[in-house]
């Protein structure tokens, strides 16, 4: 799978791609929401994984925009939050599930293998 892997925290992220290309997937990472959009603007990926507080953009609204078109407007999207309250609360979103930070390996895993 082609995958996407958005995140600020440079650690969190590189421990992702490790985990992600040691399955046989090809991973491509971006830092903020222009950087997200930039790539999916111009590349097709499976399945996106989308940290939701972004230093330049709420990742609710880089969802949407990534959905509007572009060659990744069909990804699977995966919001990622250490917030356990936007899970809970999240009702009617652009999101095909959601992943709470810290990300398990087991979690990843799921994800990753269910598609």
């Amino acid at each position: 799978m082609n995958l996407l892997f958005v995140d600020d925290n440079h650690a969190c992220i590189e421990t992702l791609v490790d985990i992600a290309s040691g399955m046989g997937h090809t991973a491509a990472v971006a830092h903020d929401g222009a950087g997200c959009l930039a790539l999916t603007s111009s590349k097709h990926f499976d399945s996106i994984f989308l940290d939701i507080t972004l230093p330049d953009a709420d990742g609710r609204e880089i969802c949407t925009a990534i959905r509007a078109a572009g060659p990744s407007s069909r990804a699977r999207i995966i919001a990622m939050t250490g917030h356990s309250d936007f899970v809970a609360s999240s009702g009617e979103t652009s999101f095909d599930g959601f992943l709470l930070k810290p990300i398990s390996l087991q979690a990843l895993e799921l994800f990753l293998l269910s598609r």
